[in-house]
């Protein structure tokens, strides 16, 4: 039994050593003991009266051969976990003459085994209570376990749903071409996503949803394992924010065309005059043909600057929020949003300077653009009122990819303690009355969206706010 790899003991029927192995003397701390004929328990670590009286049991038994888990407490604190097995020893005539005792100490099995079991758990109660949706599916798409907070997403039983739905059968086919993708992405690194697509619930309706996976693997086989997020919530309070910026937007533009409207009637007013100069004339009797080519060239002159004027008007006014970006010319959208406000710079004595050497396309709306602009001049002049030499510059620039339009002024500026407050909603340096506090904010976010940046120009010798926007690819002159 010496050379034995595990720790094994033979007792007589008085429960004395006859025969042990080199293992049992290092499990139970007797290295070197000559324990023949001694008691089992009288050397080494104290034996718990339990497993004396198994013994004897076994000793007494027709038949022994039992195997359990014990614990043991240590003489220094704590608990050590053995595995013991007892089995009868006989003569080959069959009379008992002892008995085996196998006794392993496995504590730090039973301990790992504890807080694996912990472990799945806590994963299963991550699982079925998580409010993130989570499925395993096989490569081909068949879910095959699903948490609750998907199956809520999807509105199946998971009776029904796992082992007899597919991820395809629940996909809208209009995602073909997106789930290409993906399939790609996870052939390619082992994941797919984030991605957002819609699945069909079981009453037919579609729910958006955000999900991303990896590949897993067991028992040798690959299964996809996803994360599946309901964004409907997300989608109604996008849709609510989109409807109260095209509000705030609106509210900002009726302030900035209200503050327009008394020099635009006037600048509608002056072809109207004339107008109706020319119409009186021809009243009063038969006209020359000199005077009336005169009218009538006088006449067509007039209309046009008035259709202009409105033409212009009703490009910033109209309400196109909601349409998509179009490429426009820089310069032209400038020049229209000039039609209106170059009046008003004139009537108070506001030199305008326009530096616009640089144009290119840019893909905006054309109208939120204007209303950039707008702003930004309106700004300006209420900074200038009241300078001995007012001046306000716009101009255009190549900046790299992009093209920026610059505002400046001759006015004091933007004081730094207030130059990251200037673009809050509601933060506004004018007087009561004056302005909104919305007419940065929106115009900043206005540029943001189409991918570009309104900011102070600290480094500028004036006054400066500068818009960026990019560039349509090869659209610069």
């Amino acid at each position: 039994m010496r050379g034995l790899p595990i720790p094994l003991a033979l007792l007589d029927t008085r429960l004395r050593y006859v025969a042990w192995s080199e293992a049992w003397e290092q499990a139970h701390d007797l290295v070197g003991a000559e324990l023949e004929g001694e008691a089992y328990g009288e050397r080494g670590p104290a034996v718990p009266e339990e497993e004396l009286h198994a013994l004897r049991r076994c000793l007494q038994a027709t038949t022994c051969d039992s195997q359990d888990l014990v614990p043991r407490r240590r003489p220094q604190g704590g608990v050590d976990y053995l595995r013991r097995r007892i089995s009868a020893w006989h003569d080959p005539e069959g009379t008992r003459l002892g008995v085996y005792l196998y006794l392993e100490r496995i504590t730090e099995e039973v301990e790992t085994r504890r807080q694996l079991r912990e472990r799945e758990g806590f994963i299963d109660l991550l699982f079925e209570r998580s409010s993130v949706g989570m499925n395993l599916c096989r490569l081909d798409g068949l879910w095959l376990e699903s948490n609750p907070a998907f199956l809520e997403i999807i509105g199946y039983p998971r009776a029904e749903a796992d082992g007899g739905l597919t991820y395809w059968q629940l996909t809208p086919p209009d995602y073909e071409a997106e789930e290409a993708e993906q399939i790609a992405q996870l052939q390619a690194t082992g994941r797919y996503g984030p991605y957002e697509k819609e699945f069909i619930r079981k009453d037919g309706t579609r729910v958006p949803v955000r999900l991303h996976g990896f590949l897993v693997e067991r028992n040798g086989e690959q299964f996809i394992w996803s994360l599946i997020e309901d964004i409907s919530e997300r989608r109604r309070l996008e849709a609510q924010y989109r409807e109260e910026r095209i509000k705030a937007i609106k509210t900002s533009k009726l302030a900035v065309l209200g503050e327009l409207a008394a020099g635009v009637a006037h600048e509608i007013n002056n072809p109207l005059a004339i107008i109706e100069g020319y119409v009186q004339l021809l009243r009063q009797g038969e006209p020359s043909p000199e005077l009336l080519a005169e009218a009538l060239e006088k006449i067509g002159e007039a209309s046009d600057r008035a259709a202009k004027i409105v033409r212009s008007l009703r490009k910033i006014a109209r309400e196109d929020s909601r349409a998509a970006p179009q490429p426009v010319s820089l310069c032209a959208v400038i020049r229209d949003t000039l039609e209106l406000y170059s009046r008003r710079f004139r009537t108070h004595g506001v030199e305008l300077r326009r530096a616009l050497e640089v144009d290119g396309e840019v893909c905006v709306r054309a109208n939120e653009l204007s209303q950039v602009l707008l702003n930004l001049l309106n700004n300006a002049y209420h900074a200038v009122e009241g300078d001995a030499q007012p001046w306000v510059e716009l101009r255009t620039e190549r900046r790299g990819s992009a093209i920026g339009i610059r505002v400046s002024d001759s006015g004091a500026g933007v004081p730094p303690a207030l130059r990251e407050k200037i673009f809050d909603p509601f933060f506004t340096t004018k007087e009561v009355g004056k302005g909104t506090g919305l007419g940065l904010s929106i115009s900043q976010s206005i540029v943001t969206e189409l991918g570009g940046s309104l900011a102070i120009d600290a480094e500028w010798p004036s006054c400066s706010f500068l818009v960026e926007l990019p560039l349509e690819q090869g659209a610069s002159k």
